[in-house]
């Protein structure tokens, strides 16, 4: 067990040793803010995307909306005339009956 023990201190012992790659340690940081950079620009290009998207997406409902609406009121319009139409067949057929019923 001391051998092992010996044997960590030589690892500890080579730890500090290690301390000259703190630098590179340092470069592994600034290479992590370069990629935290990168991951800013990947983000913003994202963003960048989905707002794009999501516009487009905007303009089409309200493409969709208007063209509905447009719809809607074809329909309307279509419903008034057929009613009206309906009323004056009425209106004739009820002025025919009338006749008839005088003649009885």
């Amino acid at each position: 067990m001391s051998t092992y023990n010996r044997h960590k201190g030589t690892k500890n012992e080579k730890q500090p040793a290690s301390n000259p790659e703190m630098g590179s340690t340092s470069q592994g940081e600034r290479k992590r803010k370069r990629f935290a950079t990168d991951g800013d620009e990947e983000e913003e290009t994202l963003q960048s995307q989905l707002i794009d998207v999501l516009e487009k997406n905007g303009k089409m409902l309200s493409e969709q909306l208007e063209a509905q609406n447009i719809n809607f009121q074809l329909d309307r319009q279509h419903q008034n005339d057929t009613a009206s139409s309906i009323v004056a067949v009425l209106d004739k057929l009820a002025t025919a009956l009338g006749r008839i019923a005088d003649k009885l």
